[in-house]
């Protein structure tokens, strides 16, 4: 599955983002973290997909407006991999 990184114009907060983890994603998605940053209001997700597609169908659904959206790739400096 890829993962994204999707970057939102907004500050959420902790009501927010837990009435949102209380909706069902579509199937094959996973909503794995939320980072807020501190000096601005802007707020990082990361995402399991099978498309950038499918997360922007997510977030037109919910009315999550979002600047960009990120294909990444994980490395986990506990093995030195970096994953597929």
């Amino acid at each position: 599955m890829a993962r994204f990184i999707a970057v939102h114009p907004v500050a959420f907060t902790e009501e927010q983002l837990q009435t949102l983890g209380k909706e069902t994603p579509p199937e094959g998605t996973t909503w794995h973290a939320t980072f807020l940053a501190v000096d601005d209001d802007t707020s990082y997700c990361h995402w399991e997909a099978p498309a950038k597609e499918v997360l922007i169908g997510v977030f037109t659904k919910y009315e999550i407006p979002y600047m960009s959206i990120r294909a990444v790739r994980l490395f986990d400096p506990a093995t030195g991999k970096l994953e597929a």
